[in-house]
């Protein structure tokens, strides 16, 4: 069945394309409120609906900001999207989410797709939560859709694009002088891929405060995702010789899930065999009390001040 143009809707109600136009924008201006009654009812009978993207383009308005996140089984994203929406919300403008690394496995081919759905809808603005190619770096710019970088830094080669920041490494310092102060001496840190960006700092920090306090100190790897967690923990737990850790420092939300999944199968007690961290969502999912440290993620929280960053590549 054929779509319901504009020209139907002018046939139906008897007035101009440019009236029918006017009628079914977002500034019906110049439009009488009786000739818009007639538009509307028209579009109603045929099932019409605007092409707003469209609408936007030749008013060359733009009303939706996109958010490009990485796995949104990470309950971060839940309290960010809560914030961008809260912020966006008097503004008149709606918010859109793109995850480009679904379930934590990151594809460059969804990557560009993404970019150019953006591109093609005239988004206001994007907010990425990691790195993004150069390449489409360089399209926002010419397509003259601005970027800021949350809780991820821009890649090397664009270092005066804005981002905002958590102070990673004070965090992954703070982290190492709490175990380090309760008498844990061997430490493992369950890292996402350093895709993302925070990695960098939250591991320096991490590391420095281990060779300072004299600590042990194994960082494993794996996909941003539960399933690469608990792979890859269970493969430490498993090797021959391998001496499970004192403390267990997880790297955001699904590496803690997934840590805990295997410290649960294999009847590993907490904190009495290890120590991992208090999340209040975890205790609703496992119906348990986990009495513990702060991972780097909850560190950032509590202690480190964000802070706006708009660099030059010097």
């Amino acid at each position: 069945m054929k779509k319901p143009t504009m020209r139907d809707v002018s046939r139906v109600s008897g007035l101009s394309v440019y009236t029918v136009s006017r009628a079914l924008s977002e500034d019906p201006t110049g439009v009488t409120a009786e000739s818009r009654e007639r538009v509307v009812a028209a579009a109603k009978e045929l099932g019409y609906v605007p092409n707003r993207a469209a609408q936007q383009l030749r008013r060359n308005t733009r009303s939706s900001v996109a958010v490009i996140t990485s796995s949104t089984s990470n309950y971060y994203y839940i309290d960010l999207m809560r914030g961008i929406q809260g912020t966006l919300r008097d503004s008149g403008r709606t918010v859109v989410v793109a995850d480009i690394a679904a379930e934590g496995y990151y594809s460059p081919e969804i990557e560009d797709a993404t970019i150019q759905d953006l591109i093609q809808s005239r988004s206001a603005g994007v907010i990425s939560t990691l790195a993004l190619r150069q390449e489409n770096l360089d399209l926002l710019r010419d397509w003259q859709i601005p970027i800021v970088f949350v809780d991820s830094q821009p890649p090397a080669t664009a270092r005066s694009l804005p981002a905002i920041t958590m102070a990673n490494y004070e965090a992954g310092m703070q982290v190492g002088e709490h175990l380090a102060s309760h008498g844990y001496d061997s430490w493992l840190f369950l890292a996402y891929p350093v895709l993302w960006s925070t990695r960098f700092e939250r591991e320096r920090g991490i590391r420095e405060a281990a060779e300072k306090f004299g600590a042990a100190l194994v960082v494993l790897e794996r996909p941003n995702n539960v399933d690469g967690a608990f792979a890859t923990l269970s493969g430490f737990l498993d090797a021959p010789g391998a001496t499970p850790p004192r403390a267990l420092i997880a790297g955001n939300n699904p590496m803690i899930h997934g840590a805990y999944s295997v410290l649960r199968d294999r009847g590993i007690a907490i904190p009495d065999e290890m120590i991992l961290r208090q999340r209040a969502e975890l205790d609703q999912v496992y119906h348990t009390e986990l009495k513990a440290i702060r991972d780097v993620e909850a560190a950032i929280r509590a202690v480190a001040k964000p802070r706006c960053v708009a660099s030059s590549s010097s």
